[in-house]
């Protein structure tokens, strides 16, 4: 009996050291456009319209596995790789995964000059609007050509989100245990789905360009997709 329980005990403890016992997930935030990995600074089309995109920067917010927030707030510049990959404690399975899309309500009022450069509300990282006292929460910079070819007569596009009634929030129901791997995609062509590239390529969320705001906004939980692998 007591081989019987040695040998027992010898094989959970083999299987905790292959990983058995994994008590945190990855997350790896990838962006897309039309399905296609996509990096800043790449010619797009949409239609006949030439789009480059030179500078992507965002906040993701009160990120939670089940019930419990893991990350309060991180801040994603998709031309650094380190910023786009996390770990998340979890000890047990959990049924849902949620987000929110900007920077939430009670972190959206805090002073950037009070955080280390390192920390996402850092204002090391140039998304706070001192004149509106808040911070961006997608800061989106690029170029558009009506003509299919960019570097002549370019259109500035600036779409730059802010306040708190854009703050947009996501729930996927999704199995998830220790030891997953999350990959959180950024479609940008669903971003901009309805929006204008003749029309409506700059928005700072002030009066006269707030409803170019809106729609970016609106389309945020869809243009936000989950997988697990």
């Amino acid at each position: 009996m007591r081989l019987r329980i040695l040998y027992i005990l010898s094989i959970a403890v083999l299987l905790a050291s292959c990983g058995g016992g994994s008590q945190q997930v990855t997350l790896e935030i990838n962006i897309e456009h039309n399905g296609v990995p996509f990096e800043v600074g790449e010619t797009l089309y949409k239609g006949d319209t030439a789009i480059k995109f030179e500078l992507i920067h965002f906040y993701l917010s009160q990120i939670a596995l089940g019930d419990e927030v893991t990350e309060p707030v991180v801040f994603v510049n998709t031309q650094d790789s380190a910023s786009m990959h996390y770990v998340l404690p979890l000890t047990k399975k959990v049924d849902q995964f949620s987000f929110g899309m900007g920077v939430d309500s009670i972190n959206n009022i805090q002073d950037p000059t009070s955080f280390d450069s390192n920390h996402p509300l850092s204002s090391s990282n140039a998304m706070y609007w001192s004149w509106a006292t808040m911070y961006r929460f997608f800061k989106i910079d690029g170029r558009v050509n009506a003509t299919g070819v960019l570097g002549t007569d370019d259109q500035l596009l600036a779409w730059h989100t802010g306040k708190n009634a854009l703050y947009r929030t996501k729930e996927v129901d999704m199995a998830i245990k220790p030891g997953a791997h999350l990959v959180l995609t950024f479609d940008l062509a669903k971003l901009y789905t309805g929006v204008s590239l003749a029309t409506e390529t700059m928005t700072h969320s002030m009066v006269d360009d707030y409803d170019i705001a809106v729609k970016l906004s609106d389309n945020l939980p869809a243009a936000f997709s989950l997988s697990v692998q």
